[in-house]
Parts: structure tokens; sequence; C-alpha cells
């Protein structure tokens, strides 16, 4: 099997570019975040259409939005979506913004010359980037068994230069009373970007599995949820592990630990009539550490 998806998938990986999608990895939702990052196979918000266009078909109606502060704050992620679910049916609409401020720009005293003591750079300029991501997600299933797709619109700001694009993720969820099954590929159909200086990328996709296992325990009035995601960047070898674990006492007060590509995470929640708030700690090997915080609303 997987020799049959690497051969579907050669021509793309030919054609792609190395890291063009990474302004869409931040990730989003701080529940999902405090658990490693994890949510291909379980999720309980309208976050699901990022991680698994199938998701959205097994959470309630609902807003979500949230904020984070990444890497002590020099990237900036904001994202909000809806999930309108009906009969055998869901649509759901999100919109990320990822943007850095701040970036200086540097000239020499002498530009024929190289850097040095007497040559230093200096600060003429500050600028800014962003990244501007549209989702429109569809999905459809029963109760074990769901599938769907994101249409996404992307629009990229590096100062210097802007470009647009576009792409298609699909997914597929499987339901058990116990064990939850999800698969999904981000960029799926070779994700364009058409940049103001003529020139063009293209994103690869990614592979992604996920398996979760959620546990009542009755007596304590609790809940543990288990989930183990793998990442499979088509052009780099190896795959990326996320594992994350949530316990819920009465399906009021949360608590989450996970690893994310090898970073440390945690978290804690609050899920009150039909309101809810989470917020995520990321820690990063060579950035410092991350904080996000989101809220939302069933309807």
């Amino acid at each position: 099997m997987c020799r049959i998806i690497k051969f579907l998938f050669i021509p793309v990986v030919l054609l792609g570019t190395k890291y063009a999608g990474e302004f869409q990895e931040l990730g989003v939702g701080g529940r999902a975040l405090a658990m490693g990052g994890t949510g291909v196979a379980q999720s309980v918000e309208p976050s699901a259409i990022y991680f698994n266009p199938a998701g959205s078909f097994f959470v309630p109606r609902g807003v979500l939005i949230m904020h984070a502060e990444n890497f002590a704050g020099i990237v900036k992620n904001e994202f909000g979506s809806v999930v309108l679910s009906k009969g055998n049916m869901a649509l759901g609409f999100g919109v990320q913004y990822v943007s850095v401020s701040g970036i200086k720009l540097t000239t020499l005293p002498d530009t024929t010359s190289s850097p040095g003591n007497d040559n230093q750079p200096i600060p003429y300029d500050t600028v800014g980037t962003s990244d501007m991501i549209l989702y429109i997600n569809g999905a459809r299933g029963n109760e074990k068994i769901a599938y769907g797709a994101n249409i996404k619109v992307f629009y990229r700001n590096l100062s210097v230069m802007s470009g647009f694009g576009g792409g298609l993720d699909v997914g597929l969820r499987y339901n058990l009373e116990y064990l939850k099954i999800g698969l999904a590929v981000r960029d799926f159909i070779l994700s364009p970007i058409m940049w103001d200086n003529g020139s063009r990328e293209t994103i690869l996709p990614k592979l992604l599995f996920g398996c979760a296992t959620v546990i009542p325990l009755r007596k304590i009035n609790s809940v543990v949820t288990l989930e183990c995601d793998f990442v499979k960047a088509l052009d780099i070898s190896g795959f990326d592990f996320n594992a994350g674990l949530e316990y819920a006492f009465k399906n009021l007060i949360f608590g989450r630990i996970g690893i994310d590509r090898g970073n440390f995470t945690l978290g804690i929640g609050l899920f009150y009539k039909r309101f809810r708030f989470d917020y995520a700690f990321v820690t990063h090997s060579w950035l410092d550490n991350s904080n996000k915080f989101s809220a939302g609303l069933q309807f």
C-alpha cells in the first residue's frame, strides 16, 4: 500500500516546492495544541476542519476563535471558525491569519564593500509579513464514518512581494465506541502560489494518520482521551509524531499534556453550559515558548 501511495505522488513531489506550505503548520485550537497538536482522529470543536476535513461532521454546531503568541510573541496566529451541521451533512468556514512584525531591513554604509568592523549593517526600515488562509469545509457521513474536504484560498504578503494561491484538503473519519481513526491529506491537489514578481511555487501534499481512544471512567465522572498522529511530508524522509492525553472531569474541567514533534505541550480547559475556554503552552527546542488561547460557543 505504501508503495502504491508513493508511486501516485511521485509526479507531485517532482513538481513541488520544498517548505512552500510551512505557513499553514502552526496549528489551531487551544485543546488540540495542548494535546501535542493532535486532532486527525478525534475532535470536539470547530478547529476540527483544520486537522481533518471530515471531523466537522462529528462536532456540535458552534464557533471558535483563537489567539496565539508563538515564540514569545514573534509570530501571531489568529484563527476563527464555525461549523453548521444538520442531518448527514456539515458545513464549516474558517479564517487563519499569521503575521510577523518588526522585521528590520538593513544596508551597509559602503555597499561596494563586504560587511566588517568598519562596515557594519545599519537598519533603514521596519516591515512585516502576513499570511491569510480561508477554509470552506464540507462533510457527509453517519454515526460511524464520515468524509470531507476543505477548499482553501491563500493570500501571502512578504513585504517585498505578495501572492495568491489555493488548495484542497481531504479526509476520512471512522468511529467505534472506544476507538477513532482518521486519515487526511493536506494539499491533496498540488497547491500553487502565484507571486506578483512572476514566480510560482507549489505546496506538496502531507499525509496524516491518527488513532485515538476515549476511555470513560464512570465511577469518578471522568473521561480519558488519548491520541497519536503520524504526519508524513512527501519530500522528507521519515515522519513527524504527535501524541496527546486529555483528562476530563465531569465534562467541566480538563487537563492536557502532549508531545508535538519532540516538543512538550500542556494546557487546561473549562467547559460550562455552552461556553468553552482552552489554553495551551508549547515548548520549542531552539526558540522561545508559545502561548495559545481559544474560546468557543455551542449553539
